[in-house]
């Protein structure tokens, strides 16, 4: 396969007609982004969607925009990201700003820069970036959106930035022609909105836990790509749900606390942790259910990737690959 470059926005674009067609299941697009609070299990969840997608065959670019090491951690050794019975695979793109701002001076700009030279450019760049929203994550966005066009993989799925990050980035396009107004760089950031605003081609797969502050930090997450951006929301999963005891088994639990409280017991502090992660698990996915979203609960587990795959099995296209 041709290697792409990184400077997305270098090269003139086709017209871009947005799909009437509507996906048949949450995770059947080209773009699947991952977002949600720092720790809940992004890469866990982008992972999992990206072998679902290799193993029926599809060629897979997995983007890590954090380049953390998290996304090729979840995804397991090199050797597992190649399905020979399918003919699937998954690449992985660490994306890296600095690196993205070179090659986009090199292409777009013709202005080869060497790397021992880029440190001073991305010095102006973050006077640049923070004078104008948007110019940092359109570098970003920009490269993932080029891969989406020019048709380079069945599917592609980040694993985005924490919330806020996330927000910013899917908004990129529209906040730097807003901010713009004119000119060759807001023409080409068109494209880039079109394909984030395709519901058939892009969405949003939003994860969180069943705990109060993620699920407060959802709701807001939800509340911003529905008003700062045009992306579509596939669904959210609840990750690491904790056991959820029935009536019958809260009462066990209680009767346990109270029995060997007195006596300062292991077991009372056992029933105690027990019974308060079960009750504050249900309570938050009744807040969850309120938000009338497609949703996926995977339980707390020693295979996390494994689990998930299986969770997420009834959002996945039946066909993949070509």
């Amino acid at each position: 396969m041709a290697t792409t470059t990184i400077a997305a926005l270098a090269s003139e674009p086709d017209p871009i007609s947005e799909s009437e067609e509507a996906p048949t299941t949450p995770l059947d697009r080209q773009l699947v982004i991952v977002a949600g609070k720092g720790g809940v299990g992004r890469s866990t969840v982008a992972a999992a969607i990206a072998i679902d997608a290799a193993t029926a065959g599809a060629r897979v670019l997995a983007v890590d925009v954090v380049s953390d090491g998290g996304l090729a951690a979840a995804l397991g050794p090199l050797s597992s990201r190649f399905d020979s019975a399918s003919g699937g695979a998954i690449e992985v793109l660490e994306l890296s700003t600095e690196e993205a701002l070179r090659e986009y001076i090199d292409i777009y700009l013709r202005m080869p820069i060497s790397p021992t030279r880029i440190g001073p450019i991305a010095g102006i760049f973050d006077y640049v970036a923070a004078a104008a929203p948007g110019v940092r994550e359109i570098l970003t966005i920009g490269k993932i959106a080029y891969e989406v066009r020019e048709d380079n993989w069945d599917l592609v799925v980040v694993d985005g930035p924490a919330t806020g990050h996330c927000v910013e980035l899917l908004a990129a396009a529209d906040n730097l022609s807003d901010l713009i107004g004119i000119g060759p760089l807001v023409e080409q950031t068109k494209w880039v909105a079109a394909i984030l605003r395709d519901r058939a081609q892009t969405a949003a797969v939003v994860v969180t836990q069943a705990e109060e502050l993620p699920v407060s930090e959802t709701v807001m997450l939800l509340e911003r790509l529905l008003t700062e951006t045009e992306v579509d929301i596939a669904g959210i999963v609840v990750n690491k749900v904790p056991l959820r005891v029935d009536a019958m088994g809260r009462q066990a639990l209680a009767d346990l606390v109270e029995s060997a409280a007195a006596s300062g017991d292991a077991l009372a502090l056992a029933s105690h942790v027990a019974l308060s992660s079960s009750d504050t698990a249900t309570e938050q996915l009744e807040r969850i259910d309120e938000l009338e979203c497609v949703t996926a609960i995977v339980e707390l587990s020693a295979d996390p990737v494994a689990d998930m795959r299986r969770a997420l099995e009834p959002w996945q296209p039946e066909e993949r690959g070509r």
